[in-house]
């Protein structure tokens, strides 16, 4: 097994990263939109298979099968949509397979004491990726075309010399894996992924077969490998549009000191992720449940008038479950709690069918 300097040294940074993030996990839902980039470190089981051959003739690359850890990192963009996310990775590392142990001997026109080595020095993929968000946690399939580079050297015996060559090989790479967001822009997850790198034919110079005569040598590649990885993922956050002026970051509705605290958690326009500020009121309604005595109390969800009435009852139960999910994760019993979605009835601010009203896209979360 070979340990390289670049898996060891994505190691080390992949354990200083988790460490300080363990301690932040948010409450609530996590928006996986975004370009993000990472490192990866990890164990992998490759076959480096190969063949030389002379005149005719030739002889198996010894040991083909070997194990090793690579790492290196990647880079890449998912774009959400409801519960679904779709992506774009690629990457790089280093720490491939190397067969150094040497055959000696010779086969036909290979001269007796000749030693080959095979190696494969780095690798790198492009691939798609279709996931499925719960929570924090995103569940993925991936696949795409892979590319590893691939060397041999052969050192002929009875004073043949020596010649190496090398080539860039390709096939392709699939697998799965589920990351789980430690904070809303930090993800840690594990990956495994097969790949099939085919095989590719290099010249090794030529030979000499007796008689005074030569023939070219030829050495045939491939490689083959199955990876398990730790990676580490820094989401950048795309700056969410600033809210219209008449949007207010908090309203909770005036009323007497016997009458009902409302709170209202407002949405993006056809979104149901909870805000940063809407996060805040949710923490507020949790905090004046806790200082009471237990009742149950209302989650209604709604939305504006744009958009169809169907769409829109779906969209404003979304909006309800996900507050009801975030309160729950702040110690309010979900037994306690009536949730339901209104869809585009009983607007705060009455408009005409298809207008984009802020105020209307909210959650009101009612407690006697």
């Amino acid at each position: 097994m070979r340990y390289t300097v670049n898996a060891a040294a994505a190691g080390a940074i992949l354990l200083a990263w988790i460490a300080p993030a363990g301690a932040q996990a948010p409450p609530g839902v996590i928006d996986w939109t975004g370009p993000y980039v990472g490192l990866n470190v990890g164990p992998e089981w490759s076959r480096l298979p190969g063949r030389v051959s002379a005149g005719g003739s030739g002889t198996g690359l010894a040991n083909p099968n070997g194990a090793n850890v690579t790492g290196g990192g990647q880079a890449g963009y998912n774009y959400q949509l409801n519960n679904f996310v779709l992506g774009v990775e690629g990457d790089i590392r280093g720490g491939g397979p190397s067969n150094r142990t040497s055959l000696p001997g010779g086969a036909g026109s290979i001269p007796a004491g000749t030693t080959f080595n095979s190696s494969s020095d780095w690798n790198a993929s492009l691939r798609g990726r279709v996931g499925y968000a719960w929570n924090q946690f995103l569940f993925y399939g991936t696949g795409g075309i892979a590319f590893a580079n691939a060397n041999v050297d052969a050192n002929y015996g009875g004073g043949g010399g020596h010649a190496s060559n090398s080539t860039t090989l390709m096939g392709p790479t699939y697998g799965g894996g589920v990351e789980y967001a430690v904070t809303p822009n930090v993800s840690v997850g594990g990956e495994y992924r097969y790949t099939d790198y085919g095989h590719d034919t290099v010249h090794l110079g030529s030979v000499a077969t007796g008689a005074g005569t030569t023939a070219p040598a030829t050495g045939r590649i491939g490689l083959q490998d199955n990876t398990l990885l730790l990676k580490v993922n820094y989401r950048f956050g795309a700056a969410p549009p600033p809210p219209p002026p008449e949007m207010p970051v908090a309203a909770p509705a005036p009323a007497p000191a016997a009458a009902p605290r409302v709170f209202i958690v407002f949405f993006d326009w056809d979104k149901d992720t909870i805000t940063p500020q809407g996060m805040q009121i949710v923490q507020q309604a949790a905090d004046a449940y806790r200082s009471g005595a237990p009742v149950q109390i209302q989650v209604t969800g709604y939305t504006d008038r744009s958009g169809s009435a169907a769409y829109n009852q779906r969209l404003s139960e979304r909006r309800a479950n996900n507050v009801a999910r975030a309160l729950a994760g702040l110690g309010v019993p979900r037994q306690q709690m009536a949730v339901s979605g209104r869809g585009e009835n009983d607007n705060r601010v009455p408009t005409a069918a298809g207008v984009r009203e802020p105020q209307n896209r909210r959650v009101e979360i009612t407690a006697p």
